[in-house]
This record gives structure tokens, C-alpha cells and sequence, in this order.
């Protein structure tokens, strides 16, 4: 936990007082990559672009066995982009922290946000998920769900910083989830930088509906256990490097520690964090 502790702290200094590696004349709209709303000429303008990573990824999560490949390095295809018309816009950005999220403007200036979004936060999980193991036999089926709520965004002080409270919209887990994020990207003559923190509060619902052990459920492997809210904290980087007007040299790494209501369920088998690194390709058309 020391560890996290002193990288979260390291990240949070550069991102807030590394002003002399930026460059001064960027702003918002030299973030191609960064899912930030374009500021249009014309509020019916309809806008859009869609991003294409070719990637080797290397990458350990938080269940075990339900991944074939984990910790060994696999080939992976990743969108992102956006569209938007108006006060509407779907946009998703993985590498740099942005799910799927289809959302609609409330408020928008130059430099703040408030949206109505939608997102899935959590994955499907059932006793077929599993690659490998037995740990999964004989669990009930997780669905995943549209988590459904608002989200602030601000650019202060060229630091991004984005609030969001999110609610179970299809009545899954009926759990909330609030989520701080605060980022700040860095340009140079040659490459774009994007470190991040992001802490998220998943509660007792969410967290015991996805990771707790119900009592049909047990087996001799494999205790009850009600899963109780938990912290989630999260460092991440982005790095972008332009070769053309299409391509680009892309890298990204992300690191979280799971708090112990969600770390202590036997799904995880004494997991407490996950984490992956990506390495390739981006095609932008």
C-alpha cells in the first residue's frame, strides 16, 4: 500500500506542478485524444472521429482464471473517438481512462461541463467467464448494467478534473458508484503526455452484488461473503506520439488498488489490485 501511496503522490506532483514541460500555447482543442466535448463553430455542427490501436498489451485483473492470456503479452484491437451533435455526444477513450459513455449536455462553456451520462462500469460474470480454475463453478450470473447519473468536468489550471455520481439504471446491483478524476495532459513539439489519478467509492450494493458470495453459492472452496464499499484508486499515463496526420505511436499503463471490502471476497483469491500496459499503433480516419 506504501508504494501506491508514494506513486499516487509522485503523479499528483507532476500533474499539478509540472507546468514548465507543457507547452504554454496549447489548449483545449489540440486535445484530440482527451475526451473533452469540441467547442463547434455552430451549435448544429455535427462532429465526429473515430480512432483505431493496434496493440500488444500486457495486463493482470482483479478475478483470477478468467482471462486465457493474462500475464503474458496478447494482441489487442481497441477503439476510441467520438461523435457529437448539439448538446449530444457519445465518446470513448479506454487507454486514457474514458469508458463507452453516451451523454447529453446540460452546460457548457470553454472550460466547464455538467452532463447526464450513461456507462457500464462492470463486466458480465457467471461460472462460464472462467478459462481456467474452478474458483467461478456453481457462482450465480453478475449481469453487467448501465450506470446512469451526472458528471461534472472543469479545466482548471490546465488540470482536467472531472466529478461523477452514477446509479444502477437497470436495477442489477441498485448500487452507486462516485468517481474524482484529475489528469493533466502535456504537450510538446513531438508527443502528448497524460498522467491521471482517479478515485472511485463503489458501494455496498455494488460491491457485494459483483463480489460478495451468496449462501448458495459456498462450496468447500469458497466461503460466504458479503462484500462491503470500497475504495477504488487508480493511477494511469497516456502517451501519444504522432508519426503523420494518421498515424501515431501510442502507450499507456494504468495501476489500481482495490480497497478491502472487494480485495478480501474469495472471488479474488487475496488480489488487491490490477493492472495493465499497452503498446502500439493508433490509425485516426
Amino acid at each position: 500500500m506504501k508504494r501506491i501511496i508514494k506513486l499516487a503522490i509522485g503523479i499528483l506532483l507532476l500533474v499539478l506542478v509540472a507546468p514548465t514541460f507543457a507547452n504554454e500555447n496549447a489548449n483545449a482543442s489540440d486535445r484530440e485524444h482527451f475526451p473533452v466535448k469540441e467547442q463547434q463553430d455552430s451549435a448544429d455542427k455535427m462532429y465526429w472521429e473515430v480512432d483505431v490501436a493496434f496493440l500488444l498489451t500486457y495486463r493482470k485483473i482483479i478475478i483470477p482464471d478468467i482471462v486465457e492470456r493474462e500475464k503474458k503479452i496478447s494482441a489487442a484491437i481497441n477503439l476510441s473517438g467520438g461523435f457529437y451533435y448539439k448538446d449530444f455526444f457519445v465518446e470513448a477513450a479506454p487507454l486514457s481512462g474514458r469508458p463507452f459513455t453516451i451523454g447529453y449536455s446540460l452546460f457548457s462553456d470553454e472550460s466547464q461541463q455538467v452532463n447526464l451520462i450513461t456507462e457500464s462500469l462492470f463486466f458480465k460474470l457467471d461460472e462460464d467467464s472462467q478459462e481456467s480454475g474452478n474458483m467461478l463453478d456453481g457462482i450465480n450470473e453478475r449481469k453487467s448494467s448501465m450506470e446512469v447519473g451526472v458528471e461534472y468536468f472543469s479545466i482548471l489550471k490546465k488540470n482536467d478534473i472531472r466529478l461523477k455520481l452514477l446509479h444502477d439504471g437497470l436495477n442489477r446491483h441498485n448500487g452507486t458508484i462516485a468517481t474524482f478524476e484529475i489528469s493533466r495532459p502535456f504537450f510538446t513539439k513531438h508527443f502528448m503526455l497524460v498522467p491521471g489519478i482517479a478515485v472511485s467509492y463503489v458501494d455496498d450494493n455494488a460491491a457485494d452484488y459483483y463480489y460478495g458470495v451468496s449462501r448458495e453459492e459456498v462450496r468447500s472452496f469458497r466461503p460466504e461473503y458479503h462484500a462491503k464499499g470500497s475504495v477504488i484508486s487508480t493511477v494511469r499515463v497516456y502517451l501519444e506520439r504522432p508519426l503523420n496526420d494518421s498515424w501515431s505511436i501510442v502507450a499507456s499503463g494504468k495501476y489500481s488498488y482495490f480497497g478491502e471490502g472487494i480485495a478480501d471476497s474469495p472471488l479474488v483469491q487475496g488480489r488487491e489490485d490490477n493492472y495493465s500496459f499497452n503498446f502500439g499503433v493508433l490509425w485516426t480516419f
